[in-house]
C-alpha cells in the first residue's frame, strides 16, 4: 500500500482548494470560467469539454473523467483489491437507474453512453450494488471490512439527511461531509479504505464542477 498511498497523495494534493474555487465562481460565462480552470488543477478533469460545450457534453465528460480515474486506482491496488474498487465507477449509474425504475424517461444522448445504454432494460439499486460490492471484499481481512461498512453506513446517513435539505442547506451539507472525508482520508493512510475515501473526495469535487459548468452552460443557452 505505499505505493498506492503515494499516488493517492501525489492527487490529493492536486485537487483545488477554496480560494481556487471562489476564484473561478467570478467567471459567470462559461468561456472565461474554462479558459481559468485550465490554468488551474481542473485541466485534466476538462479533457473534451469545449468552450461551445452543452449540457450532454459536459455529463458525458466529466463521467468519462470519474471512470477513468476509477480504473486507474484499481490497478495501483493489490490485486485483491482490484474488483472491489472497480465496481465504485459503477456509482455514477445508479441516479439514472433509480430514475428509470420510477417511471422516468432515459436521459437525452443515453444511447450514444455505452453504460446508460442498457438502463431501457436493466434495474439496479444502491442495496443491489452494495450486496454485489460486499461480495468483491477479499476475505479475511475483517479490520479493513469494518472501516468500509462504516463508511458505507456514514455516506449512508448523509444521504438520508441531504434528501431533507433545502436548496440553502445542501451545499453546507456537502461541504461538511467533503471536509470529514478529508480527515478520514489523512488518517487511513496504508489502508486500503484511502481509495476509496480519495475516489468520494473526487466525486464530490466532480459534482460541484458540474454544477458550475451546467450552470453556465444553461445560462448561455437562454441568452438571447
Amino acid at each position: 500500500m505505499e505505493y498506492v498511498q503515494a499516488r493517492l497523495q501525489a492527487r490529493y494534493g492536486a485537487h483545488p482548494g477554496e480560494a481556487q474555487w471562489r476564484q473561478l465562481g467570478a467567471h459567470r460565462d462559461i468561456a472565461a470560467y474554462l479558459a481559468a480552470a485550465r490554468a488551474m488543477p481542473f485541466a485534466d478533469w476538462l479533457a473534451g469539454i469545449g468552450d461551445a460545450a452543452g449540457p450532454h457534453e459536459i455529463e458525458r465528460s466529466l463521467r468519462r473523467h470519474w471512470r477513468r480515474t476509477v480504473a486507474e486506482v484499481a490497478h495501483w491496488m493489490p490485486a485483491e483489491w482490484g474488483p472491489a474498487t472497480r465496481w465504485v465507477a459503477g456509482l455514477i449509474d445508479l441516479p439514472a437507474f433509480v430514475h428509470r425504475e420510477r417511471g422516468g424517461l432515459l436521459p437525452k444522448g443515453a444511447e450514444t453512453d455505452p453504460h446508460l445504454a442498457v438502463l431501457a432494460g436493466g434495474k439496479a439499486s444502491l442495496e443491489q450494488w452494495q450486496t454485489h460490492w460486499l461480495r468483491l471484499w477479499p476475505e479475511d481481512r475483517e479490520d479493513e471490512h469494518a472501516e468500509l461498512l462504516q463508511l458505507t453506513a456514514r455516506l449512508r446517513r448523509h444521504l438520508a439527511d441531504f434528501a431533507r435539505c433545502d436548496a440553502g442547506a445542501a451545499w453546507e451539507a456537502r461541504r461538511a461531509l467533503r471536509g470529514r472525508v478529508v480527515l478520514a482520508f489523512r488518517r487511513a493512510a496504508l489502508r486500503p479504505v484511502a481509495a476509496l475515501l480519495f475516489l468520494l473526495l473526487l466525486a464530490l469535487d466532480l459534482e460541484r464542477l458540474r454544477a458550475e459548468l451546467m450552470l453556465r452552460a444553461l445560462r448561455r443557452r437562454r441568452s438571447p
